[in-house]
C-alpha cells in the first residue's frame, strides 16, 4: 500500500498528514502538529546557513518519522504564501517561450531590482478572455532560490527526498477540487486563506482557476474590516469575477465573527474539511478535537494528495 506523508510550514507549526492508498482511492491515515520555535512567515532564505535553525526545524520532523515508525523516503511540502512574489501578467503567448520569459524577468526586476536573478519562476495560464487577440493572463509564482536551499537543506538532515514543494494556497485548492468537486461544477467559488497578516484570495470558475490577489493586514482587530472590504470589492466590484456566491475557507485560526461578518454581506462561506470526501481511519473520525480543526491541514494535505498520485 502506498504512504504519502504531506508537511506543511506555516506560522510557528509544523503539519503533517499521511494518506494511504491511491489517486483514486485515498485514505487519511493520520495527522499532527507541532510547534516549533520558528516563524515560518519570515524570509525563509535569510536562514539558509543557520545550523540552529536548520537543526530545530529537522529535529522536529525526525522525531515525527521516529514516533510513527514511517519507513519512507520522501515527503512533499506546501510553504507560505507570504515565502513567494505572485503576480498576474497580461501575457501575449503567440510571441513564444523566450519573450514571456523576458517579459516575466522584466516585471520582477521592476519590484526586485537587485536580485531578480535570485528568483525561481513558475506561471500559469489562466486562459481568461482578454480583448487583446493571442494574450492571456499568467498567473507568476516566484520564490527565492535560497528559500528553496533552506528547505533542501532540512530534507536532508532528515534523510528524505523533497519530491514536490507548493505554495499552501494552491495545495488548499487541490484539496477542495478531490473534496467539493460536485459542488464546484458549473458554480463560481473564491477560495479564501486566513493567515497571520495575510489573506489570499482564488477565483475558480468551474473548476478552473482564473484570478488571484491578496490583501495584508497588521492588527488582530483590523482582521475582519480588511477580510470585508476586499471581498466586498472582489465580489462586487471585480468585473472579472461575476456571480461568487460560495467562499471556501482555509488557514491557521478560523473565528465565528469572521464567518458572521462574511454573512453580512450575504455570501456563503464554509470552512473547508479537507476530508469531506476521502476515508479516515476511525481514531481520527472518533476524534472529535481534531476534526474541529482539520481545516488547518487543508494545504498538508493537499500537497499528500498531489504526492499520492505521483
Amino acid at each position: 500500500m502506498s504512504r504519502s506523508l504531506g508537511i506543511g510550514f506555516s506560522g510557528s507549526r509544523i503539519y503533517f498528514t499521511e494518506l494511504v492508498g491511491s489517486a483514486s482511492n485515498p485514505k487519511v491515515d493520520h495527522i499532527e502538529s507541532v510547534k516549533v520555535d520558528f516563524d515560518f512567515e519570515d524570509d525563509l532564505g535569510k536562514y539558509k546557513s543557520s545550523q540552529k535553525d536548520l537543526t530545530n526545524i529537522s529535529s522536529e520532523i525526525s522525531t515525527y518519522l521516529a514516533k510513527r515508525s514511517l519507513d519512507i523516503n520522501k515527503a512533499a511540502l506546501t510553504i507560505s504564501s507570504s515565502q513567494a512574489f505572485m503576480i498576474m501578467l497580461p501575457v501575449d503567448y503567440s510571441e513564444g517561450k523566450q519573450s514571456i520569459n523576458s517579459k516575466i524577468y522584466w516585471e520582477l526586476s521592476n519590484y526586485f531590482p537587485d536580485n531578480y536573478n535570485d528568483f525561481l519562476v513558475n506561471t500559469y495560464r489562466l486562459n481568461n478572455v482578454l480583448p487583446c487577440k493571442n494574450s492571456d493572463d499568467f498567473l507568476v509564482i516566484a520564490v527565492q532560490k535560497n528559500t528553496i536551499e533552506f528547505i533542501k537543506r532540512i530534507f536532508k538532515i532528515c534523510s528524505l527526498e523533497l519530491s514536490v514543494v507548493d505554495i499552501d494556497h494552491f495545495s488548499a485548492e487541490n484539496t477542495i477540487r478531490v473534496n467539493y468537486e460536485e459542488k464546484l461544477k458549473g458554480k463560481n467559488a473564491l477560495l479564501v486563506g486566513l493567515k497571520n497578516g495575510r489573506i489570499d484570495y482564488g477565483f475558480i470558475e468551474n473548476m478552473k482557476y482564473k484570478y488571484y490577489t491578496h490583501s495584508r493586514y497588521y492588527q488582530d482587530t483590523e482582521f475582519n474590516l480588511c477580510l470585508t472590504r476586499k471581498l466586498n470589492d472582489i465580489v462586487k466590484e471585480e468585473p472579472v469575477l461575476p456571480g461568487v456566491k460560495e467562499l471556501y475557507f482555509y488557514g491557521d485560526d478560523i473565528k465565528d465573527d469572521t464567518l458572521e461578518a462574511v454573512a453580512k454581506l450575504g455570501l456563503t462561506a464554509q470552512v473547508i474539511n479537507p476530508f469531506e470526501s476521502i476515508s479516515a481511519t476511525d481514531v481520527l473520525l472518533k476524534d472529535d478535537k481534531l476534526r474541529k480543526i482539520s481545516y488547518k491541514y487543508s494545504a498538508s494535505c493537499g500537497i499528500a494528495l498531489r504526492n499520492l498520485g505521483a
